[in-house]
């Protein structure tokens, strides 16, 4: 019997396909499955390293959705928040404000410094606003509330070297559409994460496979979720 149940799973890989091994009452009941992932391993990187900082691509205001904010409240670690929708600059500051080792950019976060085309919505801050404004429609905002605007860009690295840090522990990527371009953009000897999640919903299965192989050849290993992937190394 363990076997067949073995050749079964052999011939479902080879279709990307994976059975569930999750007891039934898990499925009956997604509610009961553990979610904070990222508090158990921030947590336990901080161990060994109690200076730990993060730099989150994609703050939007600092609360909605957000899962650097519980790690904030809960560990007091320092790092820097960007968003590239101005509008929301003095949202994050504000919300921020009891929090002084985190810092706010309004920037987005690409390939190069200087200045880039973003897609927003008329109606004001989206948590849909991204570099391709096919993103915006294949998320039900209308053409005619879709306008561009002129931002400015940063790298990884030039944040990090403007905000006075050498290395950054955590990298938290939600890009909506853009999380394939930043992962390929990490100077893995430069920056040295130790963890890297990124958002996969968005990407092809080519995108994702190519962002997870970059990271295994830098010696990260995976925790998949149903929308981002969460890859952790240990410190050298």
């Amino acid at each position: 019997m363990n076997s067949k149940k073995t050749a079964r799973d052999v011939l479902l890989r080879r279709f990307g396909l994976e059975r569930s091994y999750r007891p039934p009452a898990l499925l009956r009941h997604p509610e009961w499955n553990y979610q904070p992932l990222l508090k158990l391993v921030v947590g336990h990187h901080l161990r060994l390293r109690p200076d730990f900082t993060f730099l989150q691509v994609g703050a939007f205001d600092g609360l909605t959705e957000d899962p650097i904010r519980p790690l904030v409240e809960a560990f007091g670690i320092r790092g820097i928040v960007v968003e590239p929708q101005r509008e929301l600059l003095e949202t994050l500051k504000t919300n921020y404000a009891a929090y002084p080792q985190v810092v706010a950019v309004n920037a987005a976060i690409a390939d190069a410094d200087g200045a880039r085309d973003f897609y927003v919505t008329t109606r004001g801050p989206s948590r849909k606003a991204s570099f391709f404004r096919s993103h915006l429609l294949k998320h039900g905002v209308p053409e005619a509330e879709i306008e561009v605007r002129r931002i400015p860009s940063v790298t990884i690295a030039s944040v990090l070297a403007r905000q006075g840090m050498d290395r950054c522990d955590f990298i938290q990527i939600d890009a909506e559409g853009y999380d394939y371009q930043i992962v390929r953009t990490i100077d893995f000897k430069v920056t040295q994460p130790l963890i890297v999640s990124f958002e996969h919903a968005h990407m092809s299965n080519r995108e994702c496979n190519e962002c997870i192989e970059l990271l295994a050849s830098h010696g990260f290993r995976f925790i998949g979720t149903r929308r981002d992937i969460i890859a952790l190394r240990e410190p050298a």
